[in-house]
């Protein structure tokens, strides 16, 4: 289910992954889709991407947009913060009234004290447009 910002622009999807980038209109995750995160011991560096597709509707196109991805623990303890603006023009021949997918990613690196309940968020124009759990657990001796 999508979830709406002022019946306007929209969250398709918000994924977790080892690496993402966005070429063209296309999107190359590397290890898409997890929710879990093994520490071998805390505190942690970890590398992870965040990827997102915004819809753009007909009538909030040509209008500039900011974006906010945040990454914090269940206490609001911030771990990562990084955005930035898009537009999304109407190319010549769109159909009148075509949505469009804007793709974002974000490649970042992650400092964790402590095991940690988290979540990544999306924010669109300062609004919270989509958010997605996942947990980092110490992974357990041998």
């Amino acid at each position: 289910m999508r979830e709406a910002l002022d019946d306007n622009t929209s969250v398709d999807f918000l994924i977790l992954a080892d690496a993402a980038q966005v070429q063209g209109d296309k999107l190359y995750l590397l290890g898409g889709g997890w929710s879990l995160i093994w520490a071998k011991d805390f505190p942690v560096q970890h590398q992870l991407a965040v990827a997102a597709a915004i819809l753009v509707p007909w009538m909030d196109t040509n209008h500039k947009h900011q974006f906010r991805i945040r990454l914090r623990g269940e206490d609001g303890t911030s771990f990562g913060d990084i955005g930035g603006e898009f537009e999304q023009g109407r190319p010549p021949g769109l159909p009148p009234g075509s949505t469009q997918r804007v793709l974002i990613s974000m490649n970042m690196a992650i400092k964790l004290e402590k095991p940690v309940e988290a979540v990544a968020e999306l924010w669109l124009d300062d609004k919270l447009a989509k958010s997605v759990p996942f947990r980092v657990v110490k992974r357990p001796s041998r």
